[in-house]
């Protein structure tokens, strides 16, 4: 006999029995699912980060990727928070174009994926 739990489905004799699956689907993120789970989000979501080592909104700053030459709003950039710091990849070619690894004491910022980053003065 096969030890696999069996869940009723609508075939099943009483047909209010809920299926337990059905509360398991809810508890997946509304944005993913199991199959296929959200793993970056967009510039927008490294600004505080950021803003604590440039001091200045770097959202609307143009960057040059220095693998592909793409320029684009570094708001647009794909942002990775799932390793041990911050990884920003260019949307194009998905070559790093910064690294941001905040401990209690320093922070540690690689922008060696940038061939520049233009940054408007507000007046």
């Amino acid at each position: 006999m096969n030890d696999a739990k069996h869940f009723p489905g609508p075939d099943a004799e009483d047909p209010q029995a809920e299926d337990p699956r059905a509360e398991e689907a809810l508890d997946q993120d509304i944005a993913g699912a199991a199959h296929d789970p959200i793993t970056h989000v967009d510039g927008n979501a490294v600004a505080g980060a950021l803003s604590e080592v440039f001091r200045i909104d770097i959202i609307a700053a143009l960057g040059r990727c220095r693998h592909c030459g793409s320029i684009k709003a570094f708001g647009e950039a794909v942002v990775f928070t799932d390793a041990p710091g911050i990884v920003v990849r260019c949307r194009d070619c998905e070559g790093v174009l910064l690294r941001l690894v905040e401990t209690p004491t320093r922070y540690w910022l690689d922008l060696s994926g940038l061939s520049y980053l233009e940054i408007d003065r507000e007046d």
